[in-house]
């Protein structure tokens, strides 16, 4: 085997180690690292098979509607990379939880509360089954932290000794609280 032959067979073997490695730790990468990631994986993937095919071209045109066009030309190893680079996953974005933290100050009323809440969530609020009185009732300080906004609402009964028990039910996505 020639030295060029051994230079491209290294290539392929870090990048192979590489990718083993890294495929235990991706799903914990931050997105800049992921994108370091795919990088790496192209660049290895485009040596390697530069090294491997030698002197092999590559030319690649491609019109698009608009009448624009793009053209790629180069070596194998270029024709890899490319390859890599555009054919590599994209990384799922993770589902943020609706998890809600909030602190209510001394002397908000119930219904500010709420509405706290539901602006917080971006949830939809029916109040028209809390009576008016409940609705102004003066709340104590109180830290929610709740995993969505129907448990957040049911905390809300417990910073004030005056609120009466009430219902959180969720119906079509809007949050409707009645009297119990």
């Amino acid at each position: 085997m020639s030295l060029q032959l051994w230079i491209g067979f290294g290539f392929t073997v870090s990048l192979v180690v590489f990718l083993i490695i890294t495929f235990f730790v991706k799903d914990t990468s931050s997105p800049a690292q992921y994108n370091t990631l795919r990088f790496l994986t192209a660049l290895c993937g485009g040596f390697a098979g530069g090294f491997l095919a030698g002197e092999a071209l590559f030319s690649l045109q491609k019109e698009y509607l608009s009448g624009a066009k793009l053209g790629v030309s180069g070596t194998a190893g270029f024709a890899i990379f490319f390859a890599v680079w555009f054919t590599y996953p994209k990384r799922h974005r993770e589902q943020l939880e609706d998890n809600l933290r909030l602190s209510i100050p001394e002397g908000w009323t119930f219904e500010q509360a709420a509405l706290a809440i539901g602006k917080a969530t971006r949830r939809e609020l029916n109040l028209r089954g809390i009576k008016p009185e409940h609705r102004s009732t003066k709340l104590h300080a109180i830290e929610i932290n709740a995993s969505d906004a129907g448990k957040a609402l049911e905390q809300l009964r417990y910073s004030s000794n005056a609120l009466p028990d009430y219902r959180v039910e969720l119906d079509g996505g809007v949050y409707h609280l009645r009297d119990s």
